[in-house]
């Protein structure tokens, strides 16, 4: 049973907009300038409190009424109505929403009051906020649109957005539906990698319980009687599982805690869950990404991706079932980390899959009867796990923004938005008979801040929760000179903006985008008086005082790994040209031409404080060091190939950089210029994101702390 109010209503601050069921705020032209970060639970807990606006309402009551069910703990409750208080803004100690009633349960005493029911204005152009005169490109039309590109359109966090309109351009009706995700699957922990077995009875998937940091399990599933059975043990990671087209069989990646990959042939019993046979079929090189297995359609062939061992980089490989050589299919650019989800497409004749640029995801087309490859859409607001081909094998789906899903016509390659969702996916399906999305929904994990201390420099244990939310923080940086503020990006006023907390308590927004923006990454000058982003597509500089202003990224380019020179008038970047990498220098003065620094490397940093830089060879994937007139040395730091992401700290007598350990687990470590020597225990903590901070006196570490968040399998029915 679904409670929720029929009409629009002014709920406190807010607007509630009952045909899109979310929570708003608007300007005086009626125009939308926020949105509620709610998930689609917290906002039907919203709404059955706005119906019952000044009643007492009791946990037990929620359970029922919302949930369905009895025995969700109190727990799962309450990081609900934690997860609402964030996102209303309101304050348990003096609430204008949501109040507490010790031991009894909860009452919503904001004023609710009916207002017209009309419909919002919408436009086809994206903008940003006002900036003053001095960030002109983002009033031109012509540098906009290098900066964005089509997949800044998704206008969503968590509920479906609406495009405001311009001065000059009537109002349009919406015609970009929304729609709802059904549960399949709702374990505690994370679920995902399904696959939906051809007749659609059965339901394949990954699963790695809340206890289990690192191990996920298969999981088979009867989608009529929901039985489900695990088909794998623990003893490593089995992932990427997919169905044969007859349904006998399911092919999986098992990823042994060495780091060596296998691909694997599951045999059933026919029509049933039961397990008859698990076999070796063929190995994928060590150090491989799991990904997506996709069968032909004839059940001949499977595509996996494997790592090169020469170029070091993802390639899609395809491998006869019945034994013989694997072919490799894909030869990515030297600039790529390379290719990864392939997919048939249902005539077998071609495959579809995703392509790594420098952080971004593209969708390219093979055509199986002569090896020819080609760009179909990249994919600037999502990073996503999957994709399929529609049933008539004219286009591709895919997850093309937070809540939104994309579709991209094979044959001419125009791309549009197909649907805004009540949920983040990252990886679908479509269901062979039904046409159903089946999607992995939800999140990896919340992140909060954390500081803690840094054990190399002081003895004296430290930890604390700096910003506590849900799901609200995403990069910190501390400032480098002592006294200035520190960096975060936030989603506490909606959308990712940066605010600057200053060591008085005070806190300021100094962004104040009006869609959502992708910070990929952000880095304080030398003098702590300008923000580096690497913002969607482009690099940005930010003054303190919010003005706004973008030195790279034009139209199509592909840039990475931004970063400061050490007097702090150049930006150092690795683009890509020709499908290989190579460092550029940008100076802070527009006026000035951009200059090449050195070819074949991916990334290139200057110490703030010493002598040195440091660098990455694109090809080889190895670290070196360099010091005025002398001639590189190797590094000896111990990463692999497939560690996409770093962050470094240049420091007087060593640095600090982050170590991949595996998939999304990071290490903290110390690298002494004198010694040579690697120490480990920098911190206690992993780190679950690439990126830390560390204050300028090397006493305290700021990073993100990641708590297991919950993916689930869902459908969609339309």
């Amino acid at each position: 049973m679904e409670i929720k109010p029929e009409r629009s209503l002014l709920v406190g601050e807010w607007h509630y907009l009952a045909k899109e069921d979310k929570l708003v705020k608007l300007d005086q032209q009626g125009q939308i300038v926020a949105t509620a970060d709610l998930d689609n639970l917290g906002q039907k807990v919203v709404n059955y409190f706005i119906v019952h606006a000044g009643n007492l309402v009791t946990k037990d009551q929620l359970l029922a009424d919302v949930w369905g069910i009895r025995d969700v703990s109190d727990g799962r409750v309450m990081r609900v109505i934690r997860a609402i208080r964030i996102a209303l803004n309101d304050d348990t100690r003096q609430p204008t929403y949501i109040e507490t009633i010790p031991k009894r349960g909860y009452r919503f005493i904001a004023n609710v009051a009916e207002i017209p029911d009309k419909p919002l204005p919408e436009n086809d152009t994206v903008t940003l906020a006002p900036v003053p005169a001095a960030v002109s490109p983002r009033r031109q039309a012509s540098i906009w649109a290098g900066i964005v590109l089509a997949p800044v359109l998704v206008l969503l966090v968590w509920l479906l957005w609406l495009k405001p309109v311009t001065e000059d351009q009537p109002a349009e009706v919406n015609t970009i539906p929304l729609w709802r995700y059904t549960p399949i699957t709702s374990l505690d922990g994370l679920e995902f990698y399904h696959n939906v077995s051809p007749d659609e009875r059965f339901l394949v998937f990954s699963y790695a319980r809340v206890d289990s940091e690192q191990i996920a399990v298969l999981n088979l599933q009867n989608l009529d009687s929901h039985r489900r059975v695990q088909i794998t043990d623990d003893s490593a990671n089995s992932l990427g599982a997919a169905f044969s087209p007859d349904g006998k069989q399911i092919a999986y990646h098992r990823m042994l805690p060495d780091r060596s990959c296998e691909i694997r042939l599951l045999e059933l019993e026919p029509g049933q869950m039961v397990v008859k046979s698990d076999k070796l079929l063929t190995l994928c090189t060590p150090e491989s990404v799991s990904a997506r297995i996709s069968w032909s359609p004839d059940g001949r062939y499977i595509v996996y991706p494997s790592l090169d061992p020469e170029q070091r980089q993802m390639v899609m490989m395809m491998y006869p079932v019945a034994g013989g050589t694997a072919e490799q299919l894909t030869v990515p650019p030297a600039s790529s980390f390379g290719d990864y989800a392939g997919r048939y497409s249902r005539a077998g004749d071609k495959i579809a899959f995703i392509r790594d640029a420098a952080g971004a995801a593209q969708i390219w087309l093979l055509d199986l009867t002569n090896r020819a490859t080609r760009l179909l859409v990249q994919i600037d607001d999502a990073y996503p796990g999957n994709i399929d081909w529609t049933l008539d094998d004219r286009s591709i789906i895919y997850p093309s923004g937070p809540t939104a899903l994309g579709i991209v016509d094979v044959a001419t390659g125009e791309s549009r938005e197909l649907a805004y969702t009540d949920n983040h996916a990252s990886e679908i399906q479509l269901g062979a008979i039904s046409g159903k999305i089946y999607a992995s929904v939800g999140f990896f994990s919340h992140t909060n801040i954390k500081k803690v201390n840094n054990k190399l420099a002081t003895a004296t244990p430290t930890e604390n929760l700096v910003f506590s939310s849900n799901r609200n923080e995403s990069l910190v940086e501390i400032n480098p000179q002592t006294d200035g503020p520190t960096a975060v990006v936030s989603r506490r006023s909606g959308l990712p903006q940066v605010w600057l907390f200053y060591l008085d308590g005070q806190q300021q927004q100094i962004t104040h985008f009006e869609t959502r923006e992708r910070f990929r990454n952000m880095m304080f000058s030398p003098d702590g008086s300008q923000l580096l982003l690497h913002l969607n597509s482009g690099i940005w500089l930010l003054a303190l005082d919010g003005q706004l202003r973008q030195i790279v990224g034009q139209k199509e380019e592909i840039v990475a790994n931004p970063a400061w020179s050490r007097d702090g008038t150049e930006v150092f970047y690795a683009q890509s040209r020709q499908g290989r990498w190579d460092i550029m220098a940008a100076s802070t003065d527009v006026e000035i031409e951009k200059r090449l620094l050195a070819t074949d490397r991916e990334l290139y940093i200057e110490s703030f404080i010493a002598p040195y830089n440091i660098w990455r060879d694109a090809n080889s994937k190895t670290f070196y060091i360099e010091y005025p007139n002398e001639a590189p040395r190797e590094l000896k730091l111990d990463t692999t190939a497939d560690q996409m992401f770093f962050k470094f700290d240049l420091r007087q007598h060593g640095f600090y950089y982050t170590y991949l350990l595996e998939d999304s687990y990071y290490q903290l470590r110390y690298f002494n210029l004198g010694t040579k020597d690697i120490n480990l225990q920098v911190i206690d903590d992993y780190l679950y994101h690439s990126r830390f901070s560390m204050s300028a006196d090397e006493t305290e570490v700021y990073f993100l702390e990641a708590k297991r968040a919950d993916f689930d399998i869902a459908e969609i029915s339309f």
